[in-house]
């Protein structure tokens, strides 16, 4: 009976998540294609396909792909979408989440058409006819009413008619000089491609933009989230995304006028700046200017593991140990432990810190006086990865599993996740909403907290990647950061 009760159990979990609804990103500002039908504006990019409606002005369906999608067409009679990524022809239907395989091709194409009946693909001077299911059936000219993408849809870069575009490159605040990479024309107006900035919109009787879409984010892999107010801002390893309503906005180093490329491994803020932990130390962005640079005062260069905003101080925890400063200047103070420390929370008046070690705790008056955390089963003792509140609830995230510390009762719960943490070099956790949520190299392990019955999210759910690694649960919105990818999770 007790078997058919957890079975019971896990299976209305499982429905109660299963009309969710995931929305993907990835380096979708990075433009290979561009062709429009009726409403369908359809986009290949370095991060996948994209579907846009010009008349609502909005991303109807997304697509994040293993390899950059170099064509991508629209069938006239469905939904589907016909696309190139690598050597291989693939179809995707918008209501799925995944695409589905047609061919192997024997060369990379230039273009790519579609009709009533057949495909075309352009390849080495040939045009290669398909049928639909992916078959070759010859090699010849094609039709009259083809949807042309790539070179036979598009405007070469050295017509006249775009002639008062030169030099093709657009200066941006936020990345540098972004080159325009693709031209398509579509009856008065020209849709311009461009190499990091999406696309833009420009009429071709004034030249003058008359609109821009950002909707893909500087980097595939995203390490870090951040809810700043209306703006969300992720950070991964060649830059910054501030999502602004519905415009994503891709920082550079050029545009962040630093000298390295970073490595973005966590997110906080306060009322004036938002803060950056890097691979090499702290930027700061100021909110009164929108302008970066890189924070010292006399902080070493360190490989920041996490960053708190706890009692008007910034805490930083790293390889090194752990430091904290006052906003805005400094200078840092440094708590002593002993081993490098992962987070740092606090609850009711103490600091907990999340060490190599296991879990101390200090009073709010005396941040350097610790203590270890002792708990019956001594989880708490080993290597302590990261850890969150919800309610009066502490959680813990050790090697030997999910310590639950109920603070004001000073009772402790434990589960075991079902991707062990043992051997990671980097786990986020976050909870809201009656779940607690997980990274993992395997996918995103979520839990329910009143009873402890887990599931674990895939590729198979819609997750751009199985490799985790991050997560903010805000609200009834869930922000997943993968390695090729973001997902946005609504209706959990």
């Amino acid at each position: 009976m007790k078997r058919i009760k957890t079975i019971l159990a896990a299976l209305l979990l499982v429905g109660e998540l299963f009309a969710f609804k995931v929305f993907n990103v990835s380096t979708f500002n990075y433009v290979n294609s561009i062709v429009r039908h009726g409403d369908r504006l359809c986009v290949g990019t370095d991060g996948g396909v994209v579907l846009y409606s010009p008349s609502s002005r909005r991303v109807r369906a997304t697509l994040v792909t293993e390899r950059p999608v170099v064509l991508a067409v629209p069938d006239p009679l469905s939904p589907d979408i016909f696309f190139v990524e690598g050597m291989s022809l693939r179809r995707w239907a918008p209501n799925f989440r995944n695409s589905s395989w047609l061919a192997d091709l024997p060369g990379m194409p230039t273009s790519l058409g579609v009709d009533r009946d057949h495909l075309y693909l352009e390849i080495g001077g040939t045009i290669y006819r398909y049928s639909k299911i992916g078959v070759r059936e010859g090699s010849g000219g094609a039709g009259d009413n083809v949807v042309w993408c790539g070179k036979r849809g598009s405007i070469s870069a050295d017509d006249p008619i775009i002639a008062p575009l030169m030099p093709h490159f657009i200066d941006s605040r936020t990345m540098g000089t972004v080159d325009m990479k693709v031209f398509y024309r579509d009856m008065d107006r020209l849709w311009v491609g461009t190499e990091g900035l999406g696309l833009y919109l420009y009429s071709i009787n004034t030249w003058q933009v008359r609109d821009s879409l950002h909707f893909g984010l500087i980097t595939g892999d995203v390490w870090a989230i951040y809810r700043d107010g209306p703006d969300v801002w992720f950070g991964g390893s060649r830059g910054i995304t501030r999502k602004r309503k519905d415009q994503w906005i891709p920082y550079s180093r050029e545009g962040m006028m630093i000298s390295f490329d970073p490595l973005i491994t966590d997110i906080v803020g306060d009322s004036s700046f938002i803060w950056f932990g890097t691979n090499r130390g702290l930027l700061r962005f100021r909110k009164k200017d929108d302008t970066f640079w890189a924070f010292s005062a006399s902080l070493p260069s360190v490989y920041v593991r996490s960053l708190d905003e706890i009692m008007d101080r910034l805490w930083i925890s790293c390889d090194e140990g752990l430091f904290y400063i006052v906003p805005p200047a400094g200078p840092y103070s440094r708590v002593i432990l002993g081993t490098a420390v992962n987070q740092v929370l606090f609850h009711s008046g103490l600091f907990y810190y999340l060490t190599e070690k296991g879990v101390y705790r200090a009073a709010e008056k005396k941040p350097s006086s610790v203590t270890p955390l002792e708990d019956p089963r001594g989880w708490l003792d080993f290597r302590t990865f990261c850890g969150t509140s919800y309610g009066n609830r502490l959680f813990f995230v050790t090697e030997a599993g999910l310590v639950v510390y109920d603070a004001g009762r000073d009772t402790f719960g434990y589960s075991t996740p079902p991707i062990s943490p043992k051997g990671s070099d980097r786990i986020r956790c976050s909870a809201s909403g009656g779940y607690f949520f997980l990274t993992s190299r395997s996918g995103l392990e979520m839990m329910k907290i009143s009873d402890f019955h887990w599931r674990v999210l895939t590729s198979y759910d819609g997750l751009p990647d199985e490799e985790v690694l991050s997560v903010l649960a805000d609200g009834d919105t869930l922000w997943v950061g993968t390695k090729k990818g973001l997902s946005v999770i609504t209706g959990w």
